[in-house]
């Protein structure tokens, strides 16, 4: 059986640490979801939809096209058409100087990072031009726009999400497919808090000392939360005359 479709929101990566927190606010705001992803993800869904949320989920492997595409042919048997998307898969998965990084490592990271965002990018083209259109939602990086240390391969994959939003926006334009994305700087995520306190117990560093480090990193001096992204995040959804836009939060972090 279809579930209302008229504010279905297909999400991937509905457990991640930006996603959750978006995936639990559009829950919030009456939107029904419709999630894809791992393990992580599936329990996270299975969490919501235990306080009475609106939200279904299809396990997926983000690595293998075959399983991608056979996820969205098991959505679109659960609901006919979707309002958007929202892709929440990435990471960075390594640090290493570029001396180090093998061949094997680049194609892991770009895999995930880039692939697999195009793959489920494409699928959803697909779907929504049979639809009417829709609106599309990349998640980006300050690092595909500025190099971080030993990041190379997750800045040049989320360089290549930032090219591909402009084309998924031209020709999507014809079929109102709206296509944008968002590219925060650091976000303190769950994962992301944890591991400044680790690394705080782990070099006998003040944990206070050390995330004022992590503010001087914009000339705001601010810490950014998933919560924070969501406004943008609920307009790029609704919006039918942005196009084709990468849109930074990073407290002014790139201007200098």
């Amino acid at each position: 059986m279809q579930i209302e479709d008229m504010k279905t929101i297909l999400i991937i990566a509905p457990g991640s640490g930006i996603g959750s927190e978006i995936t639990k606010n559009l829950l919030k705001d009456g939107y029904r979801i419709l999630g894809i992803g791992g393990e992580m993800s599936r329990r996270y869904s299975e969490s919501l939809k235990e306080q009475k949320y609106k939200i279904e989920f299809i396990p997926c492997d983000y690595n293998s096209e075959s399983s991608i595409i056979s996820a969205f042919e098991k959505a679109k048997i659960i609901v006919k058409k979707i309002a958007g998307m929202i892709n929440f898969v990435g990471g960075s998965l390594m640090s290493k100087a570029i001396q180090d990084i093998s061949l094997e490592d680049f194609r892991k990271v770009l895999s995930l990072n880039l692939d697999s965002v195009f793959v489920i990018a494409r699928e959803t083209y697909k779907w929504m031009r049979s639809e009417a259109g829709g609106n599309i939602v990349f998640f980006g990086s300050t690092t595909g726009f500025k190099p971080s240390d030993k990041k190379l391969p997750y800045g040049v994959a989320k360089a290549g999400v930032h090219a591909m939003t402009w084309f998924f926006a031209h020709e999507g334009s014809k079929y109102g497919i709206i296509t944008n994305t968002i590219s925060p700087g650091y976000v303190m995520t769950e994962r992301h808090l944890e591991e400044i306190k680790r690394k705080a117990k782990t070099d006998n560093l003040n944990y206070d000392n050390l995330v004022q480090k992590y503010r001087k990193k914009n000339p705001l001096e601010q810490l950014l939360y998933p919560n924070e992204i969501y406004p943008l995040v609920k307009l790029l959804l609704t919006s039918k005359h942005i196009q084709g836009q990468i849109f930074k939060i990073d407290s002014g972090q790139m201007l200098g």
